[in-house]
């Protein structure tokens, strides 16, 4: 019975979850009250193979992907989070640089879960922590979050994490990919 239930969420969520923070192709689409947040997760050591199981008719971005929930509101993310708490969230490959659009106004990354398990009758997250600033405020165009690192043990116990974060009010001059955006994934100003 709990299997099914948990199956019927997890539907749900592919079905009615609000979308994620749009990826950002141009900046040229950035809205006047809009920043690009510039970012990279690292999972220490990576995901081996067949440590995540993705089975059946799954919808949805789950393989090698964190999701970041993203608030407003610094607050505990639940440990059962509903359908609203998806909203706004980053989905980020880990070892990938993610060009998201957001509002100009701080929020905050309250953790990440990690579907480890999803399909048949089972399905296991893994919740990753949080609490982190991304410090966007009126008139900046890009944020960049920097590498959220985490460092783990078979067991998904975290050890430690890093965390880099600068801001500045213009944003490269140039689309995700050109060479000022790859200065900006590695840890340089963005602008």
């Amino acid at each position: 019975m709990r299997a099914a239930a948990a199956l019927v969420a997890l539907l749900a969520l592919a079905a009615c979850a609000p979308a994620p923070r749009a990826p950002l192709t141009s900046l040229s689409a950035l809205g006047s009250d809009e920043v690009v947040v510039v970012g990279k997760v690292e999972l220490v050591p990576a995901l081996r193979k067949g440590e995540q199981k993705i089975r059946g008719m799954v919808v949805g971005n789950f393989e090698n992907t964190v999701y970041l929930m993203m608030d407003e509101k610094l607050r505990p993310l639940p440990q059962d989070p509903r359908i609203a708490d998806y909203a706004g969230r980053i989905e980020a490959r880990f070892g990938s640089t993610f060009f998201v659009r957001s509002k100009a106004a701080p929020s905050y990354i309250l953790g990440g879960i990690l579907f480890l398990e999803i399909g048949g009758q089972s399905q296991e997250k893994i919740y990753f922590p949080g609490g982190f600033q991304v410090a966007a405020k009126p008139g900046d165009r890009a944020v960049y979050v920097g590498t959220l690192r985490y460092q783990r043990d078979e067991f998904f116990e975290f050890s430690a994490s890093r965390w880099w974060t600068s801001t500045r009010k213009r944003a490269p001059s140039s689309r995700p990919g050109s060479a000022a955006a790859r200065l900006c994934a590695r840890r340089s100003w963005c602008g």
